[in-house]
């Protein structure tokens, strides 16, 4: 009976699983990754763990040319020239006042007086590939940036004895609020002299991946094996291609004594000529009495079907950190145009992504900073002083006239306003308009003055156009002034 319902239960248990999801199911052919229990991912990093993945990534970033270049792409084209806040308070004059004291500002920003804004949003976005996060540390006047090694539970403890626990350095409260983290200084590897920064003082920023991460993960984390197989694949190769490029001889002496072939090896041995991996070009070895070796062939080197391996290794390391080989080799050429503009798009909203969650974080600095300075009295209240355009870097298309035409038809259908579109060159619209309606008025002076008449401005504003009703066409309603735009007395040109 006992042996019946045995049975039933292994059929039972079999019919359950023949069906479903074969990615729960065990298999000898194929690894299985859900064994583990399901927790956030910055728990999933033991600390002793993160400070082998940190160190890990800072020795590619010294020593990897490749990871050298992801670098200073994410800094170069997430930041370019600064994120750059414009107020739009409403007031010219407060605007104006905000501007002038955020530049001021912005030139020695963080305490120690060797960044300005510019390094120290480059820092912050560097952090996530090689620290896995970072913040800032709002003080009077000033921020203190801090990378993601400076931040460990105090004294190396898990848990505090109260309801609160401590998690890779941050208090977190039982309903997983932060409430502080525990940063020190780090000197010669340790990090010395823990203290406590309340939640309300510091400003993290981090790729989150989970919904309950309080850390930031390495961005490099998931690559390092690839980036140490492509190291030691591209050492390999190396080497094959110094033996096949060298030319040593081997000469074999029938009768030598073994003390002078001893004597012979040992003088190699010490010049360094004895080991077969240090062979020169031009280099004479004596073999030993009865030893017969042979040339060592290497044709064929450097392998030309390893470049192809090498670079399916690097694709694997770009979309790991949302960045394309084409960008990463600067090799962007040997694409048809489709193909580029393709990969630039793509990249272009990878960027665009930093960049959102850079401004994030420049928001909260800037309204801590805003209210600093109302509290000091240097910047006037107002009732909309929160309001602000952030100007990021423009991440210009390989064909630049096919953006200007986008763009054009992104205005009119109303998609992108004007600021929208000269915000990335670093203008404003009204920046615009009004050096537009003063070169219009600049040149309508000068016709006046040499033909005695206005007629002639337009052609004097456009110097590519010889007249206006040339070989370029008539000037289009499309190309006028709009009458609503700001005039002045007499003359609907002039906005």
């Amino acid at each position: 009976m006992s042996n019946k319902k045995g049975f039933l239960k292994r059929a039972r248990i079999a019919a359950r699983y023949a069906f479903g999801y074969d990615a729960a199911k065990n298999t000898r052919n194929r690894k299985n990754r859900g064994n583990s229990p399901i927790r956030s991912e910055d728990i999933e990093l033991s600390p002793y763990e993160r400070d082998r993945v940190v160190s890990a990534c800072l020795d590619f970033k010294r020593n990897n040319p490749v990871v050298a270049s992801i670098s200073r792409l994410r800094k170069m084209d997430v930041v370019g020239k600064g994120i750059i806040p414009q107020p739009m308070t409403g007031d010219d004059a407060i605007d104006a006042l905000i501007e002038s004291k955020w530049a001021a500002f912005s030139e020695s920003p963080e305490i120690t007086g060797q960044m300005d804004m510019r390094e120290l949003q480059q820092q912050i976005v560097d952090a996530t590939l090689f620290y896995g996060d970072c913040g800032l540390v709002i003080g009077d006047g000033k921020v203190e940036f801090v990378d993601g090694s400076r931040i460990q539970n105090p004294n190396g403890q898990s848990t505090s004895k109260e309801t609160d626990a401590w998690q890779q350095g941050v208090r977190v409260s039982p309903s997983g609020k932060p409430l502080s983290y525990s940063i020190g200084r780090r000197v010669s590897g340790t990090v010395k002299d823990q203290r406590n920064v309340s939640a309300q003082n510091y400003i993290p920023f981090f790729i989150r991946s989970t919904p309950t991460q309080y850390r930031g993960i390495p961005e490099l984390a998931p690559v390092l094996n690839t980036l140490q197989d492509c190291d030691e694949y591209d050492r390999i190769e190396m080497i094959a291609a110094k033996v096949s490029a060298s030319l040593s001889v081997v000469i074999k002496r029938e009768g030598a004594s073994d003390w002078e072939v001893a004597s012979r090896m040992d003088a190699e041995d010490q010049d360094g000529g004895g080991n077969l991996e240090q062979f020169e070009p031009g280099r004479f070895h004596y073999a030993e009495p009865g030893e017969d070796i042979s040339v060592i062939s290497s044709n064929g080197r450097p392998n030309v079907d390893g470049i192809q391996w090498v670079n399916y290794l690097l694709r694997k390391v770009g979309s790991s950190v949302g960045i394309p080989l084409e960008f990463m080799l600067m090799e962007i050429g040997g694409s048809s145009f489709s193909a580029s503009q393709g990969v630039v798009l793509q990249y272009q909203q990878t960027v665009e992504s930093y960049q959102n969650s850079l401004i994030r974080m420049m928001g909260r600095l800037y309204r801590r900073w805003l209210l600093q300075q109302v509290a000091a009295g240097e910047i006037p209240s107002s009732e909309h002083l929160m309001r602000v355009r952030w100007q990021r870097p423009s991440f210009r298309w390989i064909n630049q006239s096919a953006q200007v035409k986008a763009d054009m038809e992104y205005y009119r259908a109303g998609a992108k306003s004007l600021d929208d579109i000269v915000a990335p060159f670093g203008y404003t619209a009204d920046e615009v308009l009004l050096r537009k309606a003063q070169n219009i008025k600049h040149a309508m002076d000068i016709s006046e003055n040499v033909f005695g008449s206005t007629e002639q401005w337009r052609e004097l504003i456009n110097p590519f156009q010889t007249s206006i009703s040339g070989s370029y066409g008539e000037i289009s309603q499309e190309d006028e002034v709009p009458e609503d735009d700001v005039k002045t007395e007499g003359n609907k040109w002039l906005k």
